[in-house]
């Protein structure tokens, strides 16, 4: 069954991602590090931004703005996978997916807070 599907998706026919990194164990777990911390953020903050509207929990400005960087920065993590397409800039890309990682890491956790804080639909003692 496994088999199938990942031939079915053309596993069979291209390379690991790994490859392209050398195989260079740094590089490959900070890339593992950095794409599971994104990914537990966005499943986080997609979580939060339900119990807001639940809890009809206010959004403060500190929040909107961190949203807004992790919306860019991961904005910016596409534009780096396509340059490195055709180019050799994984460090480039790294940096950027780093960056998103601490800032979308920041919001889920800035989130988390408030919605354990919250008070009447407002934030705050």
């Amino acid at each position: 069954m496994m088999s199938a599907l990942s031939s079915a998706l053309g596993a069979d026919r291209y390379y690991p991602h790994a490859i392209c990194l050398s195989f260079d164990p740094l590089m490959l777990w900070t890339y593992s590090i950095v794409n599971l911390s994104i990914w537990a953020s966005y499943m986080a903050i997609g979580a939060g931004l339900v119990i807001f509207r639940i809890r009809r929990i206010q959004i403060t400005r500190f929040s909107f703005d961190l949203f807004a960087a992790f919306i860019m920065l991961c904005g910016l993590t596409h534009l780096t996978d396509a340059v490195t397409l055709y180019s050799g800039l994984y460090r480039l890309d790294l940096l950027a997916r780093i960056a998103t990682a601490v800032v979308s890491a920041a919001t889920a956790l800035h989130m988390f807070q408030q919605t354990v804080t919250e008070k009447d639909g407002h934030v705050g003692a």
